[in-house]
C-alpha cells in the first residue's frame, strides 16, 4: 500500500509553496543582519544573564539575605564615637597610629543599612550605622584603636568584647553582653539595660559611673587603692568588696534601677 500525501501537502521531491517576499522570517533575518539588530540581541542576552545572577545569589529580598564588607581607616584620631547595629563588636587597642573598623554587615530585606563616617572635630571620628526600616541587620566587626584613644559606643543588642583600652570608655547598650578585660581606662561610664557587664581593670580608674536597669554588672578593680563609693538603689543591690574611703580621689558612682552590681578586687 502506498501512502498518498494529504490534500494540499507537498509530496517527496515536490517543492513547497513559494515564500512570499517580505514574510516575517525574512524581515527578522534582514533586521538581525543590521548593526542595530545585533546590538539589541547582545543587550537582551546581558539583561537575561544579570537577572539569572541576581536570582542565584539571593539578591535583595531573597531568602539568602545580603552581606557587605565594612572597612574604615583614619589617622590623627583621639576619640571614636560609634553608633553600631545589633551583632558582635570586638574593640582592641594596639601600638598603631590609626583607627580601623573592619568586618561584615548583613541584612534581610529590600533596603540596605545606612552609614555615616565623618570627623566631627579635628580629632573625633564619628561612625553611625542604622538598619533600614523593615530590613533587620547584624554586624560582625573589629575596631582597633591606638592605646589611649577614647571610645564612646552605643549598641542596641548583641555582644561586645573589649580588650586593653587605655582611653576613656563609654558604653550605652540594651540587651548586650559586655566583656572587658585589661582596661587601663581613666574612666568608665556604662549604661546597661537588660544586659550584663563584666569589666576588669589592670590599672585603677579615676572615675567609674554605672547605671543598671534590669541588668547585672561585675567590676574588678585593683585593690591596692581606696575608692569613694556612692550608690542609689531602687530595686536590687550593690556589693562593695574593694577598699573604701570617703575622701578617696578615685570614685565609683552606681545607680541601680533594677539589678545587681558587684565591686570586687582584681
Amino acid at each position: 500500500m502506498i501512502s498518498q500525501p494529504a490534500p494540499g501537502a507537498a509530496g517527496p521531491g515536490t517543492p513547497g509553496p513559494a515564500r512570499t517576499p517580505g514574510a516575517p522570517r525574512d524581515r527578522l533575518w534582514a533586521w538581525l543582519r543590521r548593526p542595530q539588530g545585533v546590538f539589541a540581541v547582545v543587550i537582551a542576552i546581558a539583561v537575561i544573564a544579570t537577572i539569572i545572577v541576581v536570582a542565584a545569589s539571593g539578591g535583595p529580598g531573597g531568602s539568602g539575605g545580603n552581606t557587605s564588607g565594612v572597612s574604615v581607616s583614619a589617622g590623627s584620631v583621639n576619640r571614636v564615637d560609634l553608633q553600631a547595629v545589633p551583632g558582635q563588636l570586638t574593640i582592641v587597642s594596639a601600638a598603631t597610629g590609626r583607627v580601623t573598623l573592619n568586618g561584615k554587615l548583613s541584612w534581610n530585606g529590600h533596603a540596605q543599612p545606612s552609614s555615616t563616617t565623618r570627623m566631627v572635630s579635628p580629632h573625633t571620628l564619628r561612625l553611625v550605622y542604622r538598619c533600614a526600616a523593615g530590613s533587620p541587620c547584624t554586624a560582625h566587626w573589629r575596631l582597633v584603636v591606638p592605646r589611649h584613644t577614647a571610645v564612646a559606643l552605643s549598641q542596641p543588642s548583641g555582644h561586645i568584647i573589649v580588650s586593653g583600652l587605655g582611653g576613656a570608655l563609654q558604653i550605652t547598650a540594651t540587651g548586650v553582653d559586655v566583656s572587658a578585660t585589661g582596661l587601663r581606662s581613666p574612666s568608665l561610664v556604662a549604661t546597661i539595660t537588660s544586659g550584663h557587664l563584666t569589666a576588669g581593670f589592670a590599672a585603677a580608674p579615676r572615675k567609674v559611673d554605672v547605671t543598671l536597669t534590669s541588668a547585672q554588672a561585675t567590676l574588678r578593680l585593683p585593690g591596692n587603692v581606696s575608692y569613694a563609693v556612692s550608690d542609689q538603689v531602687v530595686s536590687g543591690y550593690v556589693h562593695v568588696g574593694v577598699p573604701q574611703a570617703a575622701a578617696a580621689p578615685r570614685g565609683v558612682t552606681a545607680r541601680v534601677v533594677s539589678g545587681e552590681l558587684e565591686l570586687l578586687p582584681a
